[in-house]
């Protein structure tokens, strides 16, 4: 059988595939087995998640939290986990969707209780695995969350 090609999209769900005739028509089928499970999962989401002109709207149960709720809800104990909390309250609370390391640092530097000095020491390479770990993502030197994370962070602090 000679090679083929396919692109199906069906709401946010998109298939694309190239190969033999036979081996692209098995993973379609399994595709399409799966796509009302993928649309239900969508639908799960809130659509009214939006913070202050955010496309994610934090109900009342996230816009009151303080940093230092935030970091309890999160259980932080690391620099990653403190500044993942940082970001979140940039993000739900102060309604930003990128920010820089400093608003990052100063923010980690007011969760008392949580804060300790020696997070700071390593803070680049924290930063960077947070990016290779598809935490953070990263364009010049602004920060923003991954829209997977923020919708994971969402669903754990507006319990």
């Amino acid at each position: 059988m000679s090679d083929s090609k396919i692109q199906v999209k069906v709401g946010s769900v998109e298939f694309s595939g190239e190969g033999n005739q036979d081996w692209l028509s098995n993973q379609l089928d399994k595709i399409l087995e799966q796509i009302p499970k993928l649309l239900q999962s969508e639908n799960d989401i809130p659509k009214t998640l939006s913070v202050k002109g955010d496309p994610f709207k934090a109900g009342d149960s996230i816009s009151g939290l303080s940093l230092i709720n935030i970091a309890g809800k999160l259980s932080c104990k690391s620099a990653s986990d403190l500044a993942i909390a940082a970001a979140a309250f940039l993000h739900f609370i102060d309604g930003k969707a990128a920010f820089s390391r400093d608003e990052l640092s100063s923010t980690m530097k007011k969760a008392l209780g949580f804060y300790k000095e020696t997070m700071m020491n390593n803070l680049t390479s924290t930063l960077t695995q947070m990016e290779k770990n598809g935490i953070f993502n990263k364009s010049s030197n602004l920060y923003s969350i991954q829209a997977v994370k923020v919708t994971e962070l969402y669903a754990v602090l507006s319990k």
